[in-house]
């Protein structure tokens, strides 16, 4: 069996005599002696660890059959998930007045109507089937915590519907935290509530400044008092937004958390990115300073650092895995609080790239617009060892450059400068000894 092509290898002076495999197709990661490595890339290895690593996708029958199982990726997740996932708009009124929100002036009075969350139902009823009823909800606003009776109504209707089809029913939703309270939370769990992301854009100066109240009111205090009477009662995860200027001062906030009594025991999860870059004439925002390319020089040193200061306070960061994409994905949908249809929450508002709506469906012409499985075609992902954990980059952020999402957005600078530090930094976790 040969050594898989989408296998990264590096060293740590931390392991003498040892080598770090990491498998960008499965996202498995192994430490193995220098002269068992050796023999695996003779082919003289004790073949009976060749099952277990071949399942890590170490090793591979076919170095061409591996690559084309790479390229039908997609097919086969959409073939294979049982995942039904809808991400709901329920309005754009929203109590913070954050400088970067790539909805812009979309904001305000404009919520969604009795009769669109009916036929939201309706829509999502029609589309649970045998093979395809997990159903996961994902709620957004504007402030989704605006619209509460809206989310108990549709979670009454829907959690026992997926469970009749002998189903499941899950929804969680991004708040900014400000009114994310005991009671909401204790009103929502029973119905199917499966954890909040919250953003903190690190230490009260920076956070206030930029997630303000509508008012100009400073949140932070409110947001931390919130998070430690509900760390306890579901998941939170943790979100917050960095720019070049100010992320050495990012992590300090897990140390006034920790203080506060809401440790990494408390958080599922720390997922803090830089600030994107919104040039959408949609949204009229003019916000200046946000990044549009993974590439950018300073990222990768930021990305690393901040990544390693929550490691190091014992906090949880996602996963080095493949991350398919919403677009790329047949049974995922973004539903406006008008009912239009569009294929991530990023382009609302956007006619262009509307997809259709929840009264006649999906319209199969964002295949072209969106330029589904356009990575596919490209010579160079093609052959990149980097491919599952990109397939093609955010359309979004390639959006935002070029004005189109035709180009894919390579990331391959970034991993190639990122991955074998990423590698270290998760095998120096206590859970890998």
């Amino acid at each position: 069996m040969p050594l898989s092509r989408y296998l990264i290898t590096c060293r740590d002076h931390a392991f003498p005599d040892e080598v770090l495999l990491f498998s960008t197709r499965t996202g498995a990661l192994v430490q193995m002696v220098e002269e068992q490595f050796a023999a695996l890339q003779r082919g003289t290895h004790a073949p009976e660890y060749d099952t277990q690593l071949r399942e890590m996708g170490l090793l591979v029958d076919d170095q061409a059959e591996e690559q084309e199982q790479v390229l039908g990726y997609m097919n086969e997740i959409n073939r294979l998930t049982p995942n039904l996932t809808v991400a709901v708009v329920l309005g754009m009124e929203c109590n913070f007045s954050c400088p970067y929100c790539f909805e812009g002036l979309q904001k305000g009075n404009k919520s969604m109507s009795d009769a669109t969350a009916d036929q939201l139902i309706h829509f999502i009823k029609e589309r649970l089937r045998p093979g395809k009823n997990k159903l996961k909800l994902q709620l957004y606003g504007g402030e989704p915590l605006l619209y509460s009776r809206r989310i108990l109504s549709l979670a009454k209707q829907l959690k026992p519907f997926a469970e009749e089809q002998g189903g499941s029913f899950s929804m969680d939703m991004v708040s900014n935290g400000s009114l994310l309270n005991e009671k909401i939370v204790d009103k929502l769990t029973p119905w199917g509530l499966d954890g909040v992301k919250v953003t903190l854009d690190g230490p009260p100066e920076i956070h206030n400044r930029n997630r303000p109240f509508k008012s100009g009111e400073k949140s932070f205090a409110i947001i931390i008092e919130n998070l430690k009477k509900v760390c306890s009662k579901t998941k939170i995860r943790l979100g917050g937004n960095y720019s070049q200027d100010n992320y050495h001062q990012f992590p300090a906030v897990l140390d006034l958390l920790t203080a506060e009594g809401v440790g990494p025991e408390s958080i599922e999860l720390v997922n803090f990115n830089m600030v994107m870059q919104v040039n959408e004439s949609v949204t009229g925002n003019r916000f200046q300073g946000g990044c549009s390319s993974v590439n950018e020089p300073w990222l990768r040193d930021a990305s690393l650092y901040v990544r390693q200061e929550v490691l190091r306070r014992g906090y949880a960061v996602p996963e080095i895995s493949p991350q398919p994409c919403a677009v790329e994905m047949d049974d995922a949908y973004t539903v406006h609080f008008d009912g239009s249809l569009y294929k991530c929450v990023t382009w609302i508002g956007n006619e262009a790239y509307k997809i259709g709506d929840i009264w006649n469906g999906a319209d199969d012409s964002y295949l072209h617009t969106h330029h589904v499985g356009h990575w596919k075609k490209n010579e160079e992902c093609r052959a990149c060892i980097y491919l599952p954990l990109c397939f093609g980059g955010c359309r979004f952020m390639a959006h935002q450059r070029n004005g189109h999402m035709a180009e894919v957005d390579c990331q391959k600078d970034f991993f190639a400068s990122t991955l074998e530090h990423l590698i270290k930094q998760d095998i120096a976790q206590p859970e890998h000894g």
